[in-house]
């Protein structure tokens, strides 16, 4: 996570340690930050694929980290580009 996002760097590091939570139980997690920027830089780090998130039937959404992903180049081409 990039030290310039400090309140990203939060959420990732909550989510990482509490692994599943509501909008409104991250927003309780962070009690530092405004809840208009939590939802916009969940907003944004929902766009991006560093959050997963799955409405629950309710009006409060479910948010996690998803699993780590490959790079977009293959393993051989990562490996023949290292050499």
């Amino acid at each position: 996570m990039d030290p310039a996002h400090p309140l990203e760097s939060a959420i990732h590091r909550e989510l990482a340690r509490v692994g599943i939570c509501t909008l409104a139980e991250l927003g309780e997690l962070l009690p530092g930050y405004p809840q208009t920027d939590i939802m916009a830089a969940v907003a944004r780090l929902t766009q991006e694929g560093a959050l997963a998130h799955r409405h629950a039937g309710s009006l409060h959404p479910l948010l996690w980290l998803p699993p780590c992903r490959p790079s977009r180049r293959s393993a051989p081409e990562a490996m023949t580009s290292a050499a």
